[in-house]
Formats: C-alpha cells, structure tokens, sequence
C-alpha cells in the first residue's frame, strides 16, 4: 500500500473484515527485484513535499498513516529512520490528499511474486 498503489478494494475489504492493513515497503523498495524508485521520484507527491517542508518520502508515509495502516519501513540510515519517525506530529490537508488520491493506480512491477499474488487477490473480490 502507497500513494501510487492504494489498494482500496483491498483495504476495505480487510476492514470489513477486521483486518488491519500493513503498507509493508511503502516507499517502493528501490534496488530490489520487486521494487522501484517511482514514489519518491513522483512529481505530485515531491510538490506537495516541497509546498509544505517535508520530503517526499515522509509524504508517502504519512498519507499510509491516514489511510489508517501500519508503516512498515525498514532502513539502516540512522538519518532516515529520524525522518520517517516525524510523520507523526502533521497531517496532510484535504487539497493535498485528494491530490494524492487521484493518482493514477499502479500496481508493483511485472517481475514481483507481489504482483501476481494482488492480481489473485483481486480476482476474489
């Protein structure tokens, strides 16, 4: 779950569930098989980044967090983990999560074991 692949089928289906989403790598695991570097490097979250201080990464994390999910990131960057730890004390506006919710759906790459096990996942709802 990030702002380029919310899942909301998913998500609501969880919740009617009563099963609490995780947005496991919601940064996109750049530098793996499954990952890329398209949320950080997306247009519409580096400008909201930009108009309200914070980084694009924080960004991403912090609209999982509204979504009501668990953040899980993972980093061995003592800077980075500080960062994505100050999420906490903000929140997005309106304007800029309705900017975030617009955007276009992308699921993961092609080459993910993830994205085969979505597209099953998504079968059944």
């Amino acid at each position: 779950m990030n702002p380029l692949c919310q899942q909301k089928e998913l998500k609501e289906f969880c919740e009617a569930k009563g099963v609490h989403v995780s947005a496991h790598s919601p940064l996109g695991s750049n530098g793996t098989i499954w990952g890329d570097n398209r949320i950080l490097d997306c247009d519409a979250l580096k400008e909201i980044a930009e108009s309200i201080g914070k980084t694009t990464a924080q960004i991403a994390l912090r609209w999982a967090y509204e979504q009501g999910a668990s953040v899980i990131t993972k980093s061995f960057n003592k800077d980075r983990m500080k960062e994505n730890l100050e999420i906490l004390d903000w929140s997005l506006s309106m304007e800029d999560l309705d900017k975030i919710n617009g955007l276009p759906r992308r699921k993961g790459s092609a080459r993910s074991p993830i994205f085969e096990l979505s597209k099953e996942l998504e079968a059944e709802l």
